[in-house]
């Protein structure tokens, strides 16, 4: 399954600005909606302050993962863009610490029907 990403950062900056929020002990998930797009799209943000760039990828991978995997249980709704913003606690966890928090960010953000 191909992942739309989110790669402006006005796009980035619209949805810290003017999205709904969530947050967990893992991970931020910020959604907005996307009229012009009838796709959900994804963006990943992990700051250099989480580690090197090892690390931050190891993260972004774990974070896509998760994504995916949560995708496909319960299909996302089209025209969202969902920001994911890795915290401290992000760089130990593993994709099945962090998958149960995204699913109940995205179910209290309204990008996916409730379980």
């Amino acid at each position: 399954m191909k992942i739309v990403s989110v790669c402006e950062n006005r796009t980035f900056l619209r949805a810290y600005r003017k999205g709904k929020k969530f947050a967990g002990r893992y991970i931020v998930v910020y959604a907005v909606r996307n009229e012009g797009s009838p796709l959900c799209r994804l963006g990943l943000t992990v700051t250099k302050g989480r580690g090197c760039a090892v690390v931050r990828s190891r993260v972004r991978r774990i974070l896509r993962a998760s994504w995916r995997y949560v995708v496909s249980k319960y299909p996302a709704k089209s025209g969202f863009d969902v920001i994911i913003v890795a915290r401290d606690s992000a760089v130990s966890a593993k994709s099945t610490d962090i998958a149960p928090e995204l699913c109940r960010g995205l179910s209290y953000l309204g990008v996916i029907a409730n379980e």
